[in-house]
Order: structure tokens, then C-alpha cells, then sequence
């Protein structure tokens, strides 16, 4: 019994203890606490002070130096071919042979088809015909009008001599005034026979020679159709499409083949508006497709109006490919050649905007004086932009530009 009660009275004993031990852990933390808590306000306080008494503005500067850079505009673009066209039939006829095939390359007049004749020589040689007998018509009139113009003449000579001769007669009171009309009424009728004559062949050389006219133009006609019974090639290029066969019978209208020129190959890119205005016709650009090949070529229209809906500029790209190692329609990469200049790479947020909406950057001179430069953006890049406008060498504040104005000056701690 008494072991018992000996071993919880020291229980006891441990358990007060352990209490009594957090208690003075707690107090002392407290007035540890207590203790530290002024000397930081105090601290701060003083820090607050001392700035209000100087008047100290802080801000950070770091120095920038001019680097020559390239100002090449690199954009996406695609390749487009120089000319396509599908061949149509211009007449009628049935398909007499095919000499291409799909995916042939041909040269500019290579005949790649014919189509049937049917009649139309013998109707050519007909109308033929029909011009030599109406030229030898029109031959024969001349002829008849020149000899009753040629008798008509003559007539009216002799008609005019007689009556010469009777007013002469008459007037020496040698014959009659009857003898004088008749030689009047005479050369009136010559002459009135002569405009007659020249009216009659006029007409019959005009009917002549319109239907000469029509004859010609059948014929003209005629021609232009057995000539397109033979299909040439229109320029160098690549047969995309075949759609005939022998023995199809076509009519005016019909495709007959698609056929594409890659030679030069068009690339079509689009400008932004900041870059536009850097480039004109015949700036020199490095193209190069997803294989890696690269071609030397130049701007050869730049479009006048921006697209409506991305506002950029179409720009097409011309270059030689007579290796046809470039396709249509395949995404290539574009450089676009430009000059050289000297700028900074700074950090976009350290741009400032002046009141009249000038967009540049604050900086210190030798004096510790804040001076606005207006600045001119190159281009941008993932890790900064880079600015035209700066000297060479320049102490730009990058921290704290919205506090301070032109023309402070700053005092550096």
C-alpha cells in the first residue's frame, strides 16, 4: 500500500512540473517577442524619416550600348506556280490521238492532241473557189466599166466638137438654131450616159467586193477551225490533268488537259504594317522550303491595300526554279534583304509615354539629370525589343521612370 502511494504522489510531482515548464516557456517566448517588436518600428520609422528629410527619389538605371544589326523582315509564306490554265476545245470532233501524258513535262508549241478533220477541207476548198470566181467577176467589171467610160469619152468629144461647130455656123448666119440644139441634146445625153455608167459599175463592184468579204471571213474562219484540231502546248510547263481519251468526242468548251508553269516559282507572303513600308519592287529575298533548299529571288508586287480582316500586306516573290526542285503549295520561310543599323535591345516595360503621346525611354546624364530620348522600334524579339534613336552609349532607368520627370535631377545614394 505504501509503494502505491509513493508512486503517485510522484506522479504528481512530474505532471505539476511539466505544467509549471510550458508556462515559463511561454512567458519567456512572449517577452522575447515583446522585446524585438519595437527595435523593427523603430527601424522603419527612422528609414521614413530619413527619406522625407533628403527628399531621395529611388530608381534604377543600367547602362545600354549600341549594337549593329540586321534588319532583315523574316516571315511564313507559300509557293505558288507562275501560270496555270486549262486547255479547252475551241471546235468539234472526235479525239484522233493523245501524245502527253499525266505529269509529262512539254515545251511551249509541243502538239499533245488531235482532233478529227471531218469536211472541213472540202468546205474550205469550196469557199475557195467561190473568192477566185467573185475576184475574176470583179475583174471583168472593171474591164466593161473602163471600155463604156473609155467609148462614153470619145462620144462626148465628138458630141462637143458638133456643137462648136453649129454655134460657130450660127453665128456667121451660116445655119439653123435646130442643128445647134440637137448638138446640145446630144452631148447632155453623153454626159448623163457617162455618170450613169459610173453609178452602175460602183454598184455592182460593192456587191462584188461584199461578198468577196464574206467569202474571206468564212474563210478565215475555216482555217482558225482545222487549225484548232491540232492542241499545242500554251507555254513550258507540267501536265497536271489529263481529260480525254481516243475517239472522245468534245464540242467548244470542254477541258481537254490542266497544265501548270513553276518556272519562275511564286512565293506569297504578308507583311504587318511596321514592316511595309520598309520594302519596295526588286528587294532582294532568301527563300527556303521545308527540305532546306534555298533560292535567291526579288519583291514583284507589293499589294496597295491591307487584307481586312489580319490588316497585312500580300507581297509576292519571284525565283528561279528551273530545277523544279520547288513544288506549289508548299509552306517556305522568307528573309527579306535590309540594311543594316545601330540600336539598343531594352526591355519593353521600361517604355514611358510623354504627354503629347510620344512613346520613348528616361535616362541619366553625367549630371544625374533625367533626360526623355523619343525612340523608333526596329523590331521585337522574344527577349527584348530593339530601338532606334538612343546615343551609342546610354543610362536608362528601368526602375521607378514613372516617378520622375525631364529635367530632374536625381540624387544617387
Amino acid at each position: 500500500m505504501k509503494k502505491s502511494i509513493i508512486f503517485a504522489f510522484l506522479i504528481l510531482i512530474i505532471t505539476v512540473g511539466w505544467f509549471g515548464s510550458g508556462q515559463i516557456t511561454k512567458v519567456n517566448a512572449q517577452d522575447d517577442k515583446s522585446s524585438s517588436l519595437p527595435t523593427t518600428e523603430i527601424s522603419n520609422l527612422e528609414t521614413s524619416e530619413n527619406d522625407n528629410e533628403t527628399n531621395i527619389i529611388k530608381v534604377e538605371t543600367k547602362i545600354f550600348k549600341a549594337k549593329q544589326i540586321d534588319q532583315s523582315i523574316k516571315i511564313q509564306g507559300q509557293t505558288i506556280y507562275n501560270k496555270k490554265i486549262d486547255v479547252k476545245s475551241e471546235t468539234t470532233g472526235n479525239v484522233t490521238n493523245v501524245d502527253f501524258n499525266r505529269g509529262d513535262n512539254v515545251d511551249e508549241n509541243k502538239k499533245l492532241l488531235n482532233i478529227s478533220i471531218e469536211n472541213r477541207k472540202e468546205v474550205l476548198a469550196s469557199v475557195q473557189k467561190d473568192i477566185d470566181r467573185l475576184n475574176k467577176e470583179l475583174i471583168i467589171n472593171e474591164k466593161n466599166r473602163d471600155n463604156l467610160l473609155s467609148k462614153n469619152s470619145e462620144l462626148i468629144k465628138l458630141y462637143e466638137i458638133e456643137f462648136l461647130s453649129a454655134k460657130q455656123l450660127i453665128d456667121k448666119g451660116l445655119s439653123s438654131k435646130s442643128k445647134l440644139s440637137l448638138a446640145s441634146f446630144n452631148l447632155a445625153n453623153a454626159r448623163s450616159d457617162q455618170i450613169d455608167i459610173k453609178l452602175k459599175y460602183e454598184s455592182q463592184l460593192a456587191n462584188l467586193e461584199s461578198q468577196i468579204a464574206s467569202y474571206t471571213s468564212q474563210l478565215k474562219q475555216i482555217n482558225l477551225d482545222i487549225e484548232n484540231t491540232i492542241i499545242l502546248a500554251p507555254f513550258d510547263g507540267i501536265i497536271t490533268n489529263k481529260n480525254i481519251e481516243v475517239s472522245d468526242y468534245i464540242t467548244p468548251g470542254n477541258i481537254l488537259l490542266t497544265i501548270v508553269n513553276l518556272n519562275p516559282i511564286k512565293v506569297q507572303g504578308y507583311l504587318s504594317e511596321s514592316d511595309v513600308s520598309k520594302v519596295k519592287l526588286n528587294t532582294k529575298a532568301l527563300i527556303e522550303n521545308s527540305n532546306g533548299i534555298k533560292k535567291n529571288g526579288k519583291i514583284t508586287f507589293i499589294s496597295p491595300s491591307a487584307e481586312t480582316s489580319t490588316r497585312t500586306f500580300e507581297i509576292e516573290i519571284e525565283a528561279d526554279n528551273s530545277d523544279l526542285s520547288f513544288k506549289s503549295g508548299i509552306t517556305t520561310s522568307i528573309i527579306i534583304e535590309g540594311e543594316e543599323l545601330l540600336a539598343h535591345k531594352i526591355p519593353p516595360s521600361i517604355l514611358t509615354l510623354q504627354d503629347d503621346g510620344t512613346i520613348g525611354v528616361k535616362s541619366l546624364n553625367e549630371n544625374s539629370t533625367v533626360i526623355f530620348y523619343p525612340i523608333l522600334k526596329v523590331k521585337d524579339t522574344i527577349d527584348g525589343m530593339w530601338v532606334s534613336g538612343l546615343p551609342d552609349e546610354i543610362n536608362l532607368i528601368i526602375s521607378g521612370q514613372e516617378y520622375v520627370s525631364s529635367g530632374q535631377v536625381i540624387e544617387l545614394k
